[in-house]
């Protein structure tokens, strides 16, 4: 049987700022405790003053392209106790991770098992699907954020607690992502000491990408600004336009779906960036790979059962695969997993490991 075990959801309502207020307010202790953790967690001792540095550096992008966050921000500190600053910097971990492995010329660093996403076709409209797979360590701070913005869309968008948010669901779209190895450019290989400096961090640009009325608006929002870190964006929109976005700091490649569906992990797939075929996938990008097959065999529409069945799989034999269980220095699991139906506005999520988790209804 497995458990059904709900999420702490953070009610936020009004302006950006009051947003902020509350949500600091009422996670004030849980944003305490990763704000005091998140150096050690992230960065080693001996870049952690420059990386305080490096975060600061985002701020005038996000301030450029989305002052509403900035607002949540100041809010959330209020809310919490806490300096700006130290809030801010909680938005910008994957930003943190990429950076510290190019100064280390460490591949590892830049990509672990980080993220399976899926997005289908479905009755004129769309299902946008992530795992969220991280450091178990990660998994007590995660909280669900119910946005209802004076100014914007309604949202329920995936935290760490602190943030302003990560993928999700809104009126108009849902969001998926995952990690890519970071790449300052198409001509640079990945794990490198090359770094293209500031700009948005995944979170905002996460929550941005909720704030668009379209699949093609957030294609341009993508196009426009400069991001800090390499993730793949899978997009589902209220008329069924569904796609992924291979993205750098300032490229972006788009992958279309097959057969009514698409599925995307941690490798690039883009032939302009040099992506894998799909034969080299089986192998070299297992994940991706597992989660079309199984979708592969099942009739078309696919259903969010369907779905579930992808996001719980494991490799033949193995105890880890899509739903992500590994061992070593920084055991990772999936911490979440859920899938967003744009036309019934409803996110189904499962808190933990998805193979022993139920997948439970929450409403935007």
């Amino acid at each position: 049987m497995r458990e059904a075990t709900r999420f702490t959801v953070v009610e936020m309502s009004g302006s950006r700022h009051e947003m902020g207020v509350q949500y600091g307010r009422q996670c004030k202790k849980l944003i305490r405790s990763v704000a005091k953790a998140f150096d050690s967690m992230l960065v080693p001792e001996e870049y952690r003053e420059e990386a305080r540095e490096v975060a600061k550096g985002a701020l005038s992008h996000v301030k450029a392209e989305a002052p509403e966050l900035i607002e949540e921000v100041e809010g959330i500190a209020e809310g919490c106790g806490l300096p700006f600053e130290d809030v801010f910097r909680l938005s910008c971990s994957q930003e943190l991770n990429s950076w510290q492995g190019c100064m280390r010329k460490r591949p590892i660093n830049t990509i672990v098992d980080e993220c399976t996403t899926i997005a289908a076709e479905r009755n004129g409209s769309s299902l946008v699907a992530w795992n969220m797979d991280w450091w178990i360590r990660w998994q007590p701070y995660m909280v669900l954020l119910h946005g209802q913005p004076d100014d914007g869309a309604r949202f329920l968008s995936f935290a760490i607690a602190g943030s302003v948010g990560r993928p999700g669901l809104s009126e108009n779209i849902s969001v998926g992502a995952n990690f890519l190895p970071y790449r300052a450019a198409p001509e640079f290989a990945a794990g490198g000491p090359d770094w293209a400096g500031a700009g948005i961090p995944y979170s905002f640009t996460a929550r941005m990408l909720l704030a668009q009325e379209s699949t093609a608006e957030a294609l341009k929002m993508l196009k426009r600004t400069k991001r800090m870190a390499c993730l793949n964006y899978t997009l589902g929109d209220l008329g069924g336009e569904i796609c992924c976005v291979e993205t750098m700091p300032e490229h972006i490649a788009v992958l279309r779906p097959k057969d009514g569906y698409i599925t995307h992990s941690n490798s690039y797939h883009a032939p302009e960036f040099g992506g894998m075929t799909m034969a080299e996938r089986a192998e070299r990008d297992p994940r991706c790979h597992r989660a079309w097959e199984v979708l592969g065999r099942r009739p078309k529409p696919l259903s969010r059962a369907d779905i579930y069945a992808a996001q719980r799989s494991h490799f033949p034999g193995q105890s880890t695969g899509v739903c992500v269980h590994t061992q070593g220095e920084r055991p990772s699991i999936t911490l979440l997993s859920f899938v967003g139906d744009v036309q019934a506005q409803t996110i189904w999520a499962a808190y933990g490991s998805p193979c022993e988790h139920q997948f439970l209804r929450y409403d935007l």
